[in-house]
């Protein structure tokens, strides 16, 4: 029988890639490999943390800790009305996709630290609770839950996330997700150092206070652009919708901790543009997530807030979120309402 090397080519190959592959374990691409978007803000609450840990302001005056997704960017110290603010600081620690899993884990973290808040607040998006939106998990999986965490949240976690994560975990690559053209773009420009947050711009920008991110500081953008961004993230998040189990359980853990150590809370949630809302109508959220999230929260002593009626702001930077300028009164009438009372 004549030796047909030929049909080892695809095992050398596959071979070859997975060796290449390994060379993304090298720690540079995990401890700090800043992109772009995500990356940066998951990487900038740890900094936050150690910020925080660090601050004589933070037992001096009382705290308050916001937690939740990019809807909540804006909460921000500079918000709190007079006379509050002599008597307050306030760390943002909302992320990107920022699911209930995460707030959980940041907030426990935070109080196994020693860190003890006055007031909570929890942003939440009924988005973060459909299960078959992998995408949305996957932020937190991948830069915002360590070892400790997972040993946490795994048996919560979707059985097609767990074999993405695995996935992840043997073809390193996946877990970095590369992006190609930005690598290109910054290696033309001899910019390579902006992996580093000392020379990332983005990251300084979020770091420069306390997690707070005002880029939607636009007082309103044309009717057009919003109603387009409204199909766009229609179809990415709203195209079908269901109502998963894994999200809920860490509400009720976030709640639990908030009571447990006393500190007053609020659950929020954040307004959307009205076409955008129309997908929630849809769907019933009010009726079968909103109204359920309600009841649980009040049954462990938290306040709620739904902005999603008429009466508050109606300025937006997208379809998704509220100009910054709504935060403004929308502060006033928190720490009034709910932090002060």
């Amino acid at each position: 029988m004549k030796s047909k090397p030929f049909l080892l080519y695809p095992v050398v190959l596959f071979l070859f890639i997975f060796l290449v592959d390994k060379i993304f374990l090298l720690p540079v691409f995990h401890d700090e490999f800043l992109q772009a978007g995500n990356s940066v803000f998951y990487f900038q609450r740890k900094v936050l943390e150690k910020r925080l840990l660090n601050d004589p302001e933070a037992t001096e005056k009382k705290l308050a800790l916001v937690f939740g997704d990019s809807r909540s960017y804006p909460f921000s110290e500079l918000g709190i009305p007079d006379p509050y603010k002599k008597n307050w600081t306030l760390y943002n620690f909302s992320s990107p996709q920022g699911i209930p899993m995460n707030s959980y884990i940041q907030l426990k973290k935070l109080l196994d630290l020693g860190i003890k808040p006055e007031f909570v607040i929890l942003s939440l998006s009924p988005e973060a609770f459909d299960d078959h939106k992998g995408f949305i998990l996957s932020p937190f999986l991948r830069m915002g839950c360590d070892k400790d965490c997972l040993d946490i949240v795994w048996k919560d976690i979707p059985l097609k996330e767990k074999w993405t994560y695995i996935l992840d975990k043997v073809f390193t690559i996946r877990s970095v997700e590369l992006n190609l053209s930005l690598f290109s773009s910054r290696l033309k420009r001899g910019k390579l150092k902006e992996y580093k947050s000392s020379h990332n711009q983005e990251f300084q920008l979020i770091n420069y206070t306390k997690g707070e991110y005002l880029m939607y500081g636009v007082q309103s953008n044309p009717v057009e652009k919003i109603k387009k961004d409204t199909l766009r993230i229609g179809s990415l998040y709203m195209s079908s919708y269901t109502l998963g189990e894994s999200q809920k359980p860490y509400v009720e853990a976030f709640l639990e901790l908030t009571r447990k150590n006393k500190i007053k809370t609020l659950v929020l949630w954040p307004k959307v543009y009205g076409d955008y809302y129309q997908y929630f109508e849809k769907f019933h959220i009010k009726e079968v997530w909103w109204e359920p999230i309600e009841s649980l929260s009040t049954s462990y002593g938290a306040y709620t807030l739904n902005w999603n009626k008429p009466g508050t702001c109606d300025l937006f930077n997208d379809a998704s979120h509220q100009s910054a300028y709504c935060f403004i009164d929308q502060m006033k009438d928190i720490w009034v309402n709910y932090a002060e009372k």
